[in-house]
C-alpha cells in the first residue's frame, strides 16, 4: 500500500469530512483527476523520450515505460468510471448516495484503487532501480520528479475517495 503521509497533520481532510458531498466530488474531479491526467501524460512523454534517447544504454527504461503505460491506462479507465457512473449518481438529489447498484460499483472502485496501488508500487520499485546517476540527462531527473508528484497526488486522491467520500455516502 502507498504510505499515506499526506493525511498526517493535513487540515484538508477535516474540511472535506463535513463539506457538502457535491463540493467534495467537484474537488476530487477538478483537482485530483486533473492532476493525475496531467502528471500521467507528462510521465508517459518523459518515459518515451528517455527510452528513445537512452534506451539502448539503459534497457530498464523500456520496462519502466511499459509499466507507466499499464498504470496510466488502468487509472484513466478508473477515473472515467467514477466520473460517468459513481459521481453523477452521488450528485442526484433523489439518490441520497445509497441503494441500487452503487455499493457494488464502490466495491469495484475500491478494488480498482488496490490494483492501481499495486501497479504504482511496482512502478515505484522499477523507478528506484533506475534512479538517474550523477550526470544523467535532465529528462530522467524530471521523470523522477514527475513520479514523486503523481505519487503525492494519488495518496490524497485515493484517501479522499475511500476514507472520506465513500464512508460518508455508503
Amino acid at each position: 500500500m502507498i504510505e499515506n503521509l499526506w493525511i498526517q497533520g493535513n487540515h484538508e481532510v477535516e474540511v472535506w469530512k463535513t463539506a457538502p458531498i457535491p463540493d467534495l466530488v467537484t474537488h476530487i474531479v477538478q483537482r485530483y483527476h486533473l492532476e493525475a491526467r496531467l502528471e500521467m501524460a507528462r510521465m508517459e512523454n518523459l518515459s518515451e523520450e528517455a527510452v528513445l534517447l537512452e534506451g539502448a544504454d539503459h534497457p530498464g527504461l523500456v520496462e519502466i515505460r511499459d509499466e507507466i503505460g499499464r498504470f496510466c491506462l488502468a487509472f484513466r479507465a478508473h477515473m472515467i468510471m467514477e466520473e460517468r457512473s459513481l459521481f453523477p449518481y452521488l450528485l442526484e438529489p433523489a439518490a441520497g448516495g445509497r441503494g441500487g447498484q452503487m455499493p457494488l460499483l464502490v466495491k469495484l472502485l475500491e478494488e480498482g484503487h488496490q490494483a492501481e496501488t499495486g501497479l504504482f508500487v511496482r512502478l515505484r520499485g522499477l523507478a528506484a532501480e533506475a534512479l538517474p546517476p550523477v550526470g544523467a540527462r535532465n529528462l530522467r531527473q524530471r521523470l523522477q520528479q514527475c513520479f514523486r508528484s503523481l505519487e503525492k497526488s494519488l495518496q490524497a486522491h485515493i484517501f479522499l475517495e475511500t476514507q472520506v467520500l465513500f464512508r460518508r455516502v455508503f
